[in-house]
């Protein structure tokens, strides 16, 4: 087989790896995000998707809000076509730390990842002509294999992408250097140029390698040629402003938004590291994670033979790298994710210099052991890394602990409700198991009862990261059992350690017991009613009976199922009706709200089901009966309702009443 064609295949089944790499756990942590910068960006693209071209978030460039917002508009019109999203589905622009659109996270992940392995891509079929062919491909095995631009590649940010245009802008100055700097050279280092920019500020300084390449070229003529330069410069400045227009447009907001980036980054944010020139922990970061030690000891072996053999070509594409650094290290707040640019040039520089250095040893080896040699060398350098590698994807593609507790409870406890710690528990259809009480210990165990909670989930974030329990928590597992446990530092798992503990609910110790009535094979052991009061940190059902419009009316009611109840269509309605008895508003739901029918009910378990009403504005002061019943949806037939052996008036039963002032 020809030696090219063996390196095409090869590098077409390096750049296969790299995608299954960085789409590999694509869909990590979700529907939480726990990317601090994700919600932002979201923000952006949405914004985009639902019509209005300036993102109006200045502290990146529009080029990846526009180039992911045309990737969700497809998505969200995919997602209407196939049902996974209602038609004209508008979604929220707000998802911190919850989304309730998973999907659509997963497809701009994907994007990043495609960025990613774009410059791996570039590094094996670019630059080929630019270094050579061995230096290109391992270069572009050292990124393929890189944990750092994995991890990245999984982030809906501008990072990742910035990374890789960056790179194609750099690689585009060495093929101006390398072709002698012919005028369509510079239109494409300019165009480049412009796109980097255009996806993070920073990269602006590829600008300054394009200057350095073009004086390294013409040398005393450099002033001469001038004009080209101009023109590479005046291209970038065009392409910028077409990628992220709304500066001139909006530039009250463009304004705006850099002076609160500069003081963020003037000392205000705390980041990876704090302070001017924290050179060190520069270097400390790309030994350890950035490059691994490896890459590192082959680009401080290989620079010196570099600098000897193609000193020209070794300033250009170090200048980008260096540039970049010494810009960062003047700021008083760093972060690690801004020196992703530097990653791939320093790689190839890296493979380059080892490649130098093979040419001086390869001579003075025998013909036999030159092929040993190199391949104990290449295992040597990239085995490290993938083995890093392999194992930052793999943890991003297990299940998230806060995701597996809530799913087997919906299972085994199905129709329990749950107090939980999470601030954002998990939705199925929109319709939660759980209510968030931001720290259990705050209320004794009889509260949770009294509020009709059957399960408690705790996690360990709660508790400062330590997952062996606090004393705090004494008086709960003391009257209760924790029945699952999943999650922590050595369990594999994202997301915090989760303890689901039972409550002392259950029949004999319900905090009511009436009114009473058997609805088919439903059986309601009691109702609730008062108003519904929260605050930041908690949620409580009073037993306040007047309220006000506006108010929640907070409706509890106790079901059990007598025995396995066969799969049906059951559906509550709760009616507010006045002295005349007209029903002035009302709710109508499947039980559960269809989460959990009855047929999934374990007999003689406590089902507690929340039948909340908002008060409307519209109603008057006085006096009103609340009254429940089951019927099928689908005909309207009401399932018998009976006290003993008395069937009710109307199959409906009479919960109580409230005054509305």
């Amino acid at each position: 087989m020809k030696p090219r064609l063996v390196y095409i295949l090869s590098s077409s089944a390096l750049v296969l790896v790299a995608l299954a790499l960085r789409v590999w756990g694509r869909a990590w942590s979700l529907p939480y995000v726990d990317h601090p910068d994700e919600p932002a960006v979201v923000w952006g693209i949405l914004r985009v998707v639902q019509g209005e071209l300036n993102p109006n978030h200045f502290f990146y460039p529009s080029l990846m809000f526009y180039v992911q917002a045309a990737t969700w508009t497809i998505h969200f019109w995919w997602g209407e076509l196939t049902g996974l999203y209602p038609p004209d589905f508008v979604a929220s622009r707000s998802h911190h730390f919850y989304t309730s659109i998973p999907a659509a996270f997963v497809w701009g992940r994907v994007v990043t990842a495609l960025f990613g392995t774009l410059a791996v891509a570039a590094l094996a079929w670019w630059s080929p002509r630019l270094v050579g062919w061995r230096a290109a491909g391992l270069a572009a095995a050292l990124l393929t294999v890189a944990p750092w631009a994995i991890i990245h590649s999984h982030y809906i940010t501008v990072d990742g992408p910035a990374a890789t245009t960056g790179l194609l802008a750099l690689l585009a100055v060495v093929q101006l250097y390398r072709n002698g700097g012919r005028w369509p050279d510079y239109v494409l280092a300019g165009v480049l140029a412009g796109i980097a920019t255009g996806t993070k500020y920073q990269n602006v300084l590829v600008l300054g390698s394009i200057g350095i390449a073009h004086i390294l070229l013409w040398r005393g003529a450099w002033l001469r040629e001038a004009g080209r330069g101009v023109l590479a410069g005046g291209v970038a400045v065009l392409v910028f402003l077409a990628t992220t227009p709304f500066i001139i447009l909006d530039f009250a907001g463009f304004q705006r938004d850099m002076e609160k980036l500069f003081n963020s980054y003037g000392g205000i944010a705390n980041g990876d590291l704090n302070g001017t020139f924290p050179i060190m922990g520069y270097l400390r970061f790309l030994w350890r994670e950035g490059l691994l030690p490896i890459p590192s000891l082959l680009l401080l072996a290989g620079l010196p033979v570099l600098i000897r053999k193609q000193a020209h070509l070794t300033l250009i594409i170090l200048s980008f790298p260096l540039l970049l650094l010494l810009a960062l290290l003047r700021m008083e707040v760093h972060f690690y994710r801004n020196l992703l640019p530097v990653q791939a040039p320093l790689l190839l520089l890296a493979a380059i210099g080892a490649v130098a250095l093979w040419e001086l040893l390869a001579p003075r080896l025998s013909a036999r052991a030159r092929p040993f040699v190199a391949a104990t060398a290449l295992t040597l350098i990239l085995v490290p890394s993938m083995l890093q590698a392999g194992a930052a994807a793999a943890r991003l593609a297990q299940p998230d602990s806060r995701v597996v507790a809530q799913e087997w409870a919906r299972v085994h406890f199905a129709g329990v409700r749950i107090a939980s710690e999470l601030s954002h528990p998990l939705r199925w259809a929109g319709v939660a198991q759980a209510t968030p009480q931001y720290f259990l210990p705050l209320n004794p165990p009889e509260w949770y009862v009294q509020q009709g909670y059957g399960l408690l989930l705790t996690q360990s974030l709660r508790r400062g990261g330590r997952e062996a329990w606090t004393p705090d928590y004494t008086a709960l597992l003391a009257q209760g059992q924790v029945v699952y446990s999943v999650g922590g530092r050595t369990s594999g798992y994202l997301g915090p350690r989760i303890d689901l503990i039972t409550t002392p609910l259950t029949l004999d110790t319900l905090p009511v017991r009436s009114p009473q009535a058997t609805f088919g094979g439903l059986r309601l052991h009691g109702g609730q009613l008062g108003r519904l009061q929260r605050n930041e940190t908690t949620e409580e059902r009073t037993s306040d009976m007047r309220l006000t419009a506006g108010d929640i009316l907070a409706i509890t009611a106790y079901w059990s199922g007598d025995a396995p109840i066969p799969p049906d269509d059951y559906s509550t309605f709760v009616h507010v009706r006045d002295a005349t008895g007209t029903t002035v508003t009302q709710r109508d739901t499947a039980v559960w709200q269809g989460l959990f029918p009855p047929h999934q009910w374990q007999p003689q378990q406590v089902i507690v089901e929340s039948l909340d009403l908002l008060i409307p504005d519209t109603l008057a002061p006085g006096r009103y009966t609340i009254v429940m019943g089951v019927y099928r949806s689908a005909d309207g037939y009401r399932y018998p309702a009976q006290q003993g052996d008395a069937r009710l008036p109307a199959d409906e039963l009479v919960l109580g009443a409230v005054v509305v002032e």
